[in-house]
């Protein structure tokens, strides 16, 4: 699996105050990973350890991307 069932379950966490809740006692990851599961969300645990190396890579490239000289 790659992000996308990650991204998919904080999508769905955005709208739902119940898994919210759900999410915040979580105590560990093998517990969000099972809530996910619970909610037919296929995240692996790669899944969580990889998420913020992809997002600093995403960031580096926001931040670096050259604008254009005409606007």
């Amino acid at each position: 699996m790659t992000r996308e069932g990650l991204s998919d379950l904080l999508h769905a966490a955005e709208h739902s105050l119940t898994l919210r809740g759900q999410l915040k006692n979580c105590s560990n990851d093998q517990e969000l990973i099972d809530l996910a599961r619970d909610y037919g969300f296929p995240v692996k645990l790669c899944d969580l350890q990889n998420e913020a190396e992809s997002q600093q890579i995403e960031d580096w490239f926001r931040k670096s991307r050259i604008s254009p000289i005409r606007k």
